[in-house]
């Protein structure tokens, strides 16, 4: 999904499979589209403070069946 959300803004939920997803919200400008196959490494959008946030900067969250954890540790398994 990429789309302008009222609490999020320019909101992207990416579908990883497994029931795995990862959102990133309050972009300024959105750099992909709903439904497009995107690769590692892409760039999703830009940062900024769209939606009810309070000041420019990303919100990156994630969910995995249905629970939602901290994305940090997605990073900490890769290293």
């Amino acid at each position: 999904m990429a789309k302008d959300l009222y609490f999020t803004g320019n909101t992207v939920i990416l579908d990883h499979g497994l029931g795995m997803f990862t959102i990133y919200a309050h972009m300024s400008e959105l750099k992909v589209k709903k439904g497009q196959i995107v690769k590692q490494g892409e760039l999703l959008g830009l940062s900024g403070v769209t939606g009810r946030a309070s000041g420019p900067h990303l919100h990156w969250g994630a969910v995995l069946q249905r629970l939602k954890f901290n994305p940090e540790n997605l990073i900490q398994v890769l290293r």
